[in-house]
Order: structure tokens, then sequence, then C-alpha cells
């Protein structure tokens, strides 16, 4: 049973809420209570009778806190808790109980209940206990964050790196893994575009589904529309039987188009059709073939030039830009370096059988002030070409004579050398390892998340309740942040 009363709280115009998954087997007190917090609180509501369709709405939609009654046919509160953990690891639970059973309530709590709630309800204690776990949700959830950055947790999903860049980098990747958007990749040859696109797939929900890889650049434009979509036996001269392109290779799971930028006009059209779309036909055949997967797409070239030039659709161009992101070059962040040299020293060295190696001091500062053009990929390969320059174990600066000379700097990805239209395409973001001269922390920390909120809502075109999935925080403390940081939610995306 629940007593509603008079209590009023803040409807802020536009403001968008948690969202809580209400499980009560008594159709009439679940319409009740689901009808005044939907109307008295700040919180959109998912409400249902049977608790095991509640769990299969768990594992489809996104909620940032559960409420379950204990007793239910067949199915317990307890059940609800056991379940929820194995679903989603922190995510809230609140049960509440017309019975008074000091020992379920002890019970519930040791089992990980953020709450436990006796009926009738009250809205100033229900209120409260919503709340209240959620806040202590979003506070484990920023110490966590912290914990990661200052506790020296330098490795994510195969990406290795110290530097502010590479954690922003680590805490997007988390942030959209488990989401289907569609992301661009961006950096230069060596930065570990795939690298994303992997922690993207196996850290996500498709993580158990394929991970397929297609090299658009390796393929001339008559063998890729194949490669991609596949073709029936007797479409053309060669094709002596069917062929399962890469596309319905990957259904269910992840597609990474590496080098998209080298895609030829007709590719381009026919894989525009296919995100629109989610299906296509293998060529010579008429069957549609529905798709569900993810779609990771790089680049080192400027899609921006290649746009104004006429030789990259600009309609394709957003389809793939949903979620950017840029991998900053290794020079831009030399703190990375004497991880990576040790990653690969341990890994060079065991594949090699020539045991542990380590750098004199002389050579990891030659290799920290090296210009890098080739990035991680060639440190990679000059740490491989010094171990086996070296007949001891002691690897010194002479082992890198051949850095002497460096390539130019690769400016692909520089920006527009053409101009368009006002309007016609989004002002290029400044560099985002940009970082604020010496002062207090406080202030620089306040900076730092002041610009990736913006990055992220701007990445989620405008939708609040799309970048509060990204940040992982729910929708209030986005606003209230927003708020206090002094950023505009209402303001045009760019």
């Amino acid at each position: 049973m629940f007593i509603p009363d008079q209590r009023t709280h803040d409807k802020e115009t536009g403001m968008l809420h948690p969202t809580l998954l209400i499980i009560d087997d008594d159709p009439a007190e679940l319409n009740i209570l689901t009808e005044y917090i939907k109307a008295e609180g700040n919180y959109d509501v998912i409400a249902e009778t049977d608790p095991r369709a509640a769990l299969k709405r768990l594992k489809e939609t996104s909620v940032d806190l559960v409420l379950s009654d204990w007793r239910m046919p067949g199915f317990t509160g307890l059940d609800v808790l056991n379940a929820v953990r194995e679903l989603q690891e922190g995510l809230p639970v609140v049960i509440f109980s017309g019975y008074d059973e000091p020992m379920v309530i002890v019970e519930a709590i040791r089992k990980g209940a953020a709450d436990f709630l006796s009926k009738p309800l009250k809205p100033e204690v229900l209120f409260h206990a919503i709340d209240s776990a959620l806040q202590n949700r979003q506070l484990k959830e920023e110490v966590s964050k912290l914990k990661r950055r200052l506790g020296g947790d330098h490795r994510f999903g195969g990406l290795i790196g110290r530097s502010a860049a590479m954690h922003m980098l680590f805490d997007l990747v988390r942030g959209v893994a488990d989401v289907d958007s569609t992301v661009l990749v961006r950096g230069e040859t060596g930065v570990g575009k795939e690298l994303v696109a992997r922690a993207l797939h196996f850290e996500g929900a498709r993580r158990d589904k394929p991970f397929v890889k297609v090299n658009c650049s390796a393929l001339p434009e008559t063998l890729l529309e194949s490669e991609l979509f596949g073709h029936e036996k007797g479409a053309f001269t060669d094709a002596r039987q069917r062929r399962i392109g890469k596309f319905e290779q990957a259904n269910g799971g992840t597609i990474f188009l590496d080098e998209i930028g080298d895609l030829s006009p007709t590719t381009q059209v026919k894989l525009l059709n296919v995100l629109q779309d989610r299906e296509f036909e293998r060529i010579g055949g008429n069957q549609r073939i529905r798709l569900n997967i993810r779609l990771v797409s790089a680049t080192n070239r400027d899609l921006e030039s290649l746009i104004r030039a006429g030789r990259f659709r600009l309609d394709l161009y957003y389809r793939l830009n949903v979620v950017p992101i840029t991998i900053l070059p290794l020079r831009e962040r030399p703190e990375d370096i004497p991880l990576l040299c040790a990653h690969f020293l341990d890994k060079i060295g065991g594949r090699l059988g020539k045991g542990e190696h380590t750098l004199m001091d002389e050579a990891m500062s030659l290799l920290i002030t090296h210009i890098w053009p080739g990035n991680v990929r060639e440190l990679e390969n000059a740490i491989e070409r010094a171990i086996l320059a070296t007949p001891g174990t002691s690897i010194g600066p002479e082992a890198f004579s051949f850095l002497g000379r460096t390539l130019e700097v690769p400016q692909a990805l520089s920006g527009p050398s053409l101009p368009l239209p006002e309007g016609f395409l989004p002002e290029k973001p400044a560099p985002s390892n940009a970082l604020p001269p010496p002062g207090p922390l406080k202030s620089a920390v306040r900076e730092f998340e002041r610009s990736f909120i913006e990055r992220t809502l701007q990445a989620s075109h405008g939708q609040v309740i799309r970048a509060a999935r990204l940040l992982k925080i729910d929708r209030t403390t986005l606003w209230k942040k927003a708020k206090d940081l002094g950023i505009d939610m209402h303001a045009e995306p760019l």
C-alpha cells in the first residue's frame, strides 16, 4: 500500500530523469506507486508485475534503480537481487515489503540491497531511499574513476598509457562500449585505432559475438563489394559458389572498417544504404538480409578535406561520425613512452626467447624525445630491433642509432584546407590534449570536467539522455553538473 502526500519535487522544464524499474505483483498497488512517482518525482518509470518480464526488460533497457516487492508468486526480492547482480553489477536495488520480518531485512541488506522499506510506503521515506541509492551509486562510480586515474590503472582493453589523454580515452571507450552507437576512430598511422575498436567490442555487450575486421584499402573496388556483402553462385564469371560477406559474418557482433577514407564513391553509397536500412542483398541475390551489428570505422585521413574535394560523401560522414574518438599521436603524450617500453620489452623479449631486458637512462631519454612519426607501432618495432642488436640485457642509446633520421610528421589530420559554406561542417574542436597552465588542482579538474562534458554533449548531438549514458551518470546529476560548471544544455550542438 502507498500513501500519497502533498510533497512537491523540482520539475525544471526539459529535465530528463533517472529511470526506475518497479516490480510488484499487485497491479493496483503498482499502478498507484508508478503514477505517483511519475507525477511527483524527477524519474521515468518502467513498471512490471512479473519479475521475470522485469529482468528481461533490464537486459534491453538502461535502468538507474530497481524497486522490488519482497514477496511475489514463485519469486522473492532475494531472487531479484541475485539476478540484478548478475546482469548489472552495481545497479542499486531497493526492496519493500508489507511483512514485518527482521531476519528478511537483515538478509536483504547483507545480500546487497540499497535499502529495505516497510509498507505502507511513506513518500518522504520512499523518495529519500531512491535519492540516496542513486547518489551512492554515482559516488561509487566517481571514486572508482578517481582510483583508476590516481591509483595507476594504466591498461584497458589492450590500450596502455598513463597520460591524461589516454585516461580520457579509456573513460570514453568504457562509456560507449555497452551501447550500439556507430563510432569513428581517428588518428595517425600506428596510434592503435584497431586496439580501440577491439576494446569497444570486447569490453561491451557484444563481446561473445564475432569481431570482423575489413581493411578498406587492401582490396580493389571490384573485390571489396563482394568482400563486404558476399555474392551468390553465378553472380559473375568467377563466382563458382556462394560467398558470405563480412557484414553477414559479423551479424550480432561488431564490424570494423579500417581506412574508411579509401572507400570508392560506389562503395560509399552502398555502405550508406546499409547503415540507413540495416539490411542488404548479396551480389546477384534477391534476398534481403537483416543486420544486427555495431559498426566501428577508422581513418588516418582528413575526411573533411575529402568531402571538400568531392571524394567522400557528407551524408555518410554524419552516419559514421556519431561518436568520434581521436587518438593523440605519441609525440603529444611522451609520458606514455616508458610504460609502453616496459610492455614491449616484456612482450618481445618473451616472444624472441631473449630474456628480460632493461633500458639505460640515456636510451629512455632518447626515446622520450624522439618524434615517432610511426607512433606506437614504430616504437614497438624500434624496441624489437634494439633487443636483437643488443648482446646483453641492458639496452643503451647506441642500439637506437637508426632513429637519428626522422621522417616528416604526417599531416593527415591537420584539418580542412578548402572552404565550405558556413555551417556546412562542424567546427574543428580544439586539441583535446591542451593542458591548463600550472595552478590549483581543483581548478584544473573543474576545467577538465567542463570540457569533457561539453565534448560528450557534442558527440551526442545535444541529446542529454545519450550523453548521460556515455558519461555513466544519471541525467539529474548531469544537469546539476552542467549548471555548476556553467554549461548551456540548451545550446545547439556544433
